[in-house]
Parts: structure tokens; C-alpha cells; sequence
């Protein structure tokens, strides 16, 4: 349970890889509430705002950075949600998971 729920009915999905992992994810929701429902935000769970204007929540997406709260994905895509600007991940010891 991620304590993040999607008002999206999540039927119609997309393909996308995230951290080298296949996911399915609603199509039409912001990559930021699909990662977070999904437990997969990364260094993006680290948000303050979720509007664009932190800067919190960038990821790679095909290798160019994004704002996940901003970018709705279409399908195909290859995301990066290891921080962008070297801080640690939200919520650790700041270490990279093996």
C-alpha cells in the first residue's frame, strides 16, 4: 500500500520501462501520480509541489530530463528515476539500492 490512490480507472495502460523494469501504466496520468501509485517514483517522490515550479521530481525520460509531475507519458518510453542533480533518494540513507 503506497497511501497514493489514481482517479484514473488504470483500464487503458501503456508500456513504459522504469529503472529497467517493464510497467504498465494508466494512460493519461502524469508520470508522477502513475510512479507514485506505483511505488516506483524514485528520487521524484521527493516532490514539494507537483505543478512544475520545485523542480523536485525530475527524472530521464528517452534520456532527457523531465519534470514528472508535468510529462504524461504515451507509451514506450524509458525513464531514469535515480536524482538528476546528485542528491540522495528521498526517504534512505542516501544510498543507491543494489
Amino acid at each position: 500500500m503506497t497511501g497514493f490512490r489514481s482517479l484514473i480507472d488504470g483500464k487503458d495502460t501503456i508500456a513504459v520501462t522504469v529503472d529497467g523494469k517493464p510497467v504498465a501504466l494508466p494512460r493519461g496520468q502524469s508520470l508522477l501520480a502513475a510512479l507514485l501509485v506505483g511505488n516506483a517514483a524514485g528520487a521524484a517522490g521527493d516532490f514539494h509541489c507537483a505543478i512544475g515550479q520545485c523542480q523536485r521530481c525530475l527524472v530521464r525520460v528517452d534520456g532527457k530530463v523531465r519534470a514528472a509531475c508535468l510529462y504524461v507519458p504515451e507509451g514506450g518510453e524509458t525513464i531514469d528515476t535515480r536524482p538528476t542533480d546528485g542528491r540522495p533518494l528521498p526517504w534512505t540513507s542516501g544510498e543507491e539500492p543494489q
